[in-house]
Formats: C-alpha cells, structure tokens, sequence
C-alpha cells in the first residue's frame, strides 16, 4: 500500500526547497568571497613586507635557474641541497653589493664625500670605508667556512649573470635607485612618473625570466618544486605588479589631467610663485581646491600623497574648480 502527500503539502516541500537551494548556494558563495578576500590581504601583507618577500622569490628562482643549466637531463632531487647553497651564496654576494651600493646612494644624497677640510669629514668617511670592509670580509669569512665544509662556490657565468639581473629587478634598492637614474634622462614620454613605469618594467623582466625558465623545466625537468614556485615568482608578481603598479599609476595618471592648465592670466591673479619649490612660474597646473603648482612639483607630489600640500584636501575628491 503507497502512500502520497497531499498536493498542499507537496507544494509546501517543493517550495520550500526550491527556497533552502538559493539560500544555501548564497551563502557558500559568500564564504567562497570572504576567503578569497582575507586570502587577498595575506598576499598584500606578505607583498609589503618587501625584504622577505624578494628573498623568497630570489631563492625560488635561483634554484631553479640553478637545475636549468645542469647537465643531468633530469631534475636531480639529490642535488637540492648544494642548489641551495648556490642560491644562498650569491644572495650573500649580491646583498653585499646591494648595501655598497645604498651606502654610495647615502654618501651622493648627502654629500659626505667632500674634499676632506676638517677632521670630521675624515672620520666620517672611514667610519664608511669600514663598514663597506665589514660587509665584504662578512662574506670572504661565509665563503672560507663554506669551503673547510667542502663546498664549493663556483657558479656559471651564465648562472651569475641571470640571478643577478633578477636580483637587480626585485630588490627593493635597485627598484628606488634604477628609477631615480631613469628620472635623470628626462624622458618625456614617461610623464615623470619613473617610480611606477620603471619598477613595473623591472617586474614584467622578473616574471618573464621565471616564466621561460619554468616553461623550459616543465617540459624537460618535472619536479613539485617547480609548481610550488610559480606561486611565488609568477602569480605573486603579477598581483603585485597590478595593484602596487599598475592600479596607482593609472590613479596618478587620472589625477594629473584632471587639473587644469594654468593660463598666464591665472598665474599672474592668483600666485607667481610655487608652493613646493618657492620658485616663479611661467606654467602651472590648478588643483580642484584652486591652488597653483609647478607640473613636475606636482608629480613629485603625487609619488607620496593624493593631498594638496597646502590645504591638505583629497585630489580625488570631485569638485569643480572655481
């Protein structure tokens, strides 16, 4: 004997799933949104922190970099542990050359090094020539250790020649310093906008050299490692290229045209004279809260802050301009 419910309550169950599905579907996709945002701003953090951030991403790439010219037609695990070394040594190296050259970007940004006139100047520069020492005999004595182990520093030429292009692309100093050197040549077609359009370069170089030498492992060498690091080296820099690049260089882009060019009758009626840099002006450009600046002190002031530097008012705030 069957037994069936009645219409009314057929509809009712009907109903009522066909309610629970939507709801229960809704709400997995908002915990699938929610993750993928905390997920997000993990990324962003662990991106902020710059110094482990490139480390980990030099490390990746110089082992890998390091089984590509190997000779043994497969990835070797075995050999892991002396890639390491390999990889470690040169980021020794390389850091060492990285703090000369921050100290030499010190002493050209504060004039130190003068002609030597007074005791101070001296001591001052030898405190510098002994630090330099220091760095360098921190790494002869790493090398001699590495050595007495039987470890031997010896890496290819064209071994060294890649991963120190990568660390020159992902190292926070070269990223502040190559853009500076940029900014000196005066390249119109950059808008002074070197410290996005260089450091973005710089990273698309760094991306495109794990690319090729992960494309040239999967299809010769498989190892999980390799997968592991397209996490770090590929799609962490895109994402870093995107939003810490690309996103503000469009922002700052956006921001410079909307302000008006400045006519002579403008400049004589309001100001002559540049808030920034306490020159005379002969072009401006008008903010939307009615303030003059030069163009190029107006960028530079755009590398730091969307803010007015006299009324501190937000440029992205819309507003006509009286």
């Amino acid at each position: 004997m069957t037994t069936t419910l009645p219409e009314s309550n057929s509809d009712d169950y009907l109903n009522s799933n066909e309610r629970w599905f939507p709801s229960l579907s809704t709400f997995f996709m908002e915990m699938g949104r929610e993750l993928m945002e905390e997920i997000h701003y993990v990324e962003q953090f662990f991106i902020k922190i710059h110094s482990i951030y490139a480390f980990v991403c030099q490390i990746c790439f110089f082992i890998l970099f390091d089984a590509a010219t190997d000779k043994h037609p497969e990835f070797d695990e075995s050999r892991g542990d002396k890639s390491v070394v390999i990889a470690l040594s040169s980021i020794l190296f390389y850091s060492v050359f990285a703090y000369f050259v921050s100290r030499m970007r010190d002493v050209w940004q504060t004039n130190r090094v003068r002609p030597i006139l007074n005791f101070s100047n001296r001591r001052r520069f030898l405190q510098w020539m002994c630090k330099i020492l220091i760095e360098w005999a921190k790494a002869v004595v790493i090398v001699m250790c590495l050595r007495e182990q039987g470890i031997y520093y010896e890496p290819k030429l064209i071994y060294s020649i890649a991963t120190f292009i990568y660390y020159l692309c992902s190292e926070k100093i070269f990223l502040q310093i190559i853009p500076e050197l940029v900014e000196v040549l005066n390249i119109e077609s950059l808008e002074n906008l070197e410290h996005l359009y260089v450091p973005m370069a710089l990273n698309f170089v760094a991306i495109a050299a794990a690319t090729v030498t992960i494309f040239y492992l999967l299809l010769f060498k498989y190892s999980h490692f390799i997968l592991l690091t397209v996490y770090f080296v590929i799609y962490l820099r895109i994402k870093d290229v995107y939003h810490n690049n690309w996103k503000t260089l469009r922002a700052e882009r956006q921001t410079y045209r909307s302000f008006r060019v400045a006519t002579k009758e403008d400049i004589q009626e309001w100001a002559d004279i540049c808030a920034v840099c306490l020159c005379s002006m002969s072009s401006a450009r008008i903010t939307p809260c009615n303030h003059l600046f030069h163009p190029h002190c107006l960028k530079q002031c755009l590398k730091t802050s969307f803010y007015c530097p006299l009324c501190k008012r937000h440029f992205m705030e819309r507003s006509e301009i009286k």
